[in-house]
């Protein structure tokens, strides 16, 4: 994440949290100086049942939001810098707008920097791989086909 010419005021070390699909995680924690490298995998699965159609899966996704947050360690219970949001189908199959990186295809976003957060919206750069795989569900276990 990177926001050229922000100094925090607080020192407290900072995260990213993601919750995509239903599912929250969060990064490990690093020093509060721009810019902020979370050089971490986040993985989330899913089962859909009852989808059997690819359109349908469409649909549910448009309807999801994925949401991640820049959340600083700040006593009581953190202090929220920046947002973004996006429906989970367009955050995990964005247009071909990307750019090539070093591991892949990269894609740059602008956050919402929250009222408390002085300076420019913080960019933030990462990728996403998403994999659908068909499933038979057996009595409550999933086997791939």
């Amino acid at each position: 994440i990177t926001c050229p010419g922000v100094l925090l005021k607080d020192k407290q070390e900072l995260y990213l949290s993601v919750f995509v699909l239903g599912q929250y995680r969060k990064t490990q924690c690093v020093p509060a100086v721009f810019p902020l490298f979370f050089q971490e995998r986040l993985l989330f699965e899913k089962a859909f049942a009852n989808i059997v159609d690819p359109g349908d899966l469409v649909k549910l996704l448009e309807f999801d939001t994925a949401v991640l947050e820049l959340i600083q360690l700040v006593p009581p219970v953190g202090k929220v810098l920046a947002t973004y949001e996006e429906n989970t189908r367009d955050f995990l199959f964005p247009d071909p707008k990307l750019t090539h990186g070093h591991s892949g295809l990269e894609r740059e976003i602008l956050m919402k920097r929250s009222p408390s957060f002085t300076g420019i919206a913080p960019k933030l750069r990462f990728s996403t791989i998403s994999l659908i795989s068909d499933s038979l569900l057996s009595l409550g276990r999933s086997h791939i086909q």
